[in-house]
């Protein structure tokens, strides 16, 4: 069990999520509300099954989360990059992401 992203990503356990969105969030990936949502969502902080956000909302995401990606050691930013590609993948097709 955990939660799954998207194609790119596939799922990740509650844990490891948790402690890559504190690290995003260390690095300044907050800059977006729409990112600050899915962090608190990925750290376990919302007692729901998924997070939703429409292409625009995941396009801020990804740019967020892309920029603090950088600032991360390589196993962890290669999968905040897949994470990134999964909200750029449905703000260019112009569907919702869902996380869950």
């Amino acid at each position: 069990m955990g939660i799954f992203y998207g194609r790119h990503t596939g799922s990740r356990s509650y844990t490891y999520s948790a402690e890559l969105a504190a690290k995003l969030t260390k690095r300044g990936a907050r800059s977006s509300t729409s990112a600050a949502g899915l962090l608190t969502y990925m750290g376990g902080e919302m007692r729901v099954d998924s997070w939703e956000m429409c292409p625009e909302e995941a396009e801020q995401a990804a740019r967020c989360i892309e920029q603090a990606a950088k600032k991360l050691h390589p196993a962890d930013r290669r999968i905040a990059e897949q994470i990134a590609a999964d909200a750029w993948e449905a703000a260019n097709t112009g569907r919702s992401w869902t996380v869950s």
